[in-house]
Parts: C-alpha cells; sequence; structure tokens
C-alpha cells in the first residue's frame, strides 16, 4: 500500500473566500479495525478522500509489511487486546498512532451498519476530522503490561488451586468421608503423605 502523495498542509474554510493551512506532519489519515485473526484497513487523503482499504493478517511481520517504510501517516484504532502491541509497533514505525477508548465511541459500538471494513472508515474518518472524538487513551508501557500479565496469571492460578481443593473435598464428602482441615498450601502435600501411611 503506497501513502497517497499530498501535500503536507490541510486547509480548512474558515469565513467565505479565506481559507486557513494547519501544517501537519503525516501524509495519510488511517482507520484500523482489528479482529483476533484479521485487521481491516482504510486510508484517507487529507482531505479526507478514501484512497485504497483492505485487509491484513493480525501478525507483526502482516502490519509491518503493510506500514513499514511508508510516509508518516496517522493511524487510528480502538483500544483492545491486540492495542497495545500493536500501537507500540506503528509508533516504532514513524506513525503517529491513537488509541481510541472503545466505551467512549459511541458512533462504532451503537452503529447499525457494525461490519470490520465500516468500523475501519469510521475510525479513519473521526481520526480526519477530530482525534479528541475517539476520547484517545495512553497504552501501557511493555514492561508494565508484563508485570501485570505476571500478577494476572498468578491470580489465575490461586484461584484454580482453590477451587480444585474445594472440589476434592466436595468428592471426598460425596463418598461419606471428611478430610482434615489444611491450608491450600500443603494440600497436596499431605494427602500424599496421608495415603502413604495407608
Amino acid at each position: 500500500m503506497k501513502a497517497p502523495a499530498v501535500e503536507i498542509k490541510a486547509s480548512v474554510k474558515n469565513a467565505p473566500g479565506r481559507t486557513i493551512s494547519h501544517p501537519v506532519d503525516y501524509q495519510a489519515v488511517v482507520g484500523l479495525d482489528v479482529g483476533d485473526r484479521q485487521t481491516h484497513y482504510c486510508v484517507l487523503d487529507l482531505d479526507g478522500e478514501l484512497t485504497v482499504e483492505g485487509a491484513v493478517a493480525t501478525r507483526e511481520a502482516s502490519l509491518r509489511v503493510q506500514f513499514e517504510g511508508k510516509a508518516r501517516m496517522r493511524i487510528a484504532l480502538e483500544a483492545g487486546v491486540h492495542s497495545p502491541w500493536i500501537s507500540r509497533l506503528l509508533v516504532e514505525l514513524g506513525h503517529d498512532v491513537i488509541v481510541g477508548n472503545p466505551r467512549n465511541v459511541r458512533m462504532i459500538s451503537q452503529n447499525d451498519s457494525k461490519n470490520d471494513p465500516a468500523d475501519a472508515r469510521l475510525l479513519a474518518r473521526l481520526a480526519h476530522v477530530g482525534p479528541e472524538l475517539l476520547s484517545p487513551i495512553q497504552q501501557r508501557s511493555e514492561k508494565t503490561q508484563v508485570d501485570l500479565a505476571l500478577v494476572r496469571a498468578r491470580d489465575v492460578a490461586i484461584q484454580s488451586r482453590t477451587k480444585i481443593v474445594n472440589a476434592v473435598r466436595g468428592i471426598v464428602k460425596s463418598t461419606g468421608h471428611r478430610l482434615p482441615k489444611s491450608s491450600t498450601l500443603t494440600f497436596a502435600g499431605r494427602r500424599r503423605i496421608r495415603a502413604r501411611k495407608r
């Protein structure tokens, strides 16, 4: 996909017969509707005219092929499971990235004709006319994201362990027996010792 060759200026009509030029540092506006397997894109020039749209695989290699080495673009996408790494990648490739808050962008969530290409077009148009309409959010850094993932994984492991212990106690009770009290930390070890003694 080649970035459209356009002037690096956006013109807005103000009073009759007057035009005010606002310098910008990008040459196209892109909306990305990110799916788990495919990401649909829509590219507008600085006049808001549609230049190209399509889809790529939601993988780093595919997105690099699509956006690496291209003229700087303003790219908008909604916050979601893939948005942290995609936004970091696009910034690394030199683009201006806007991550919209899906809770506040009701035009997308409540759109009657909701589909991936339409959502990509709407994101592009919102980024073109006013990025503030996307209620931009700041994504966490990669280190913070990894630290948070470890905390969540530990929480899931602890909850799973508690459910397993409670399930075992319930199964034993259903046979007319009862396991002695013990902490979840020592539960498995104490059960193994008791089994060996028998």
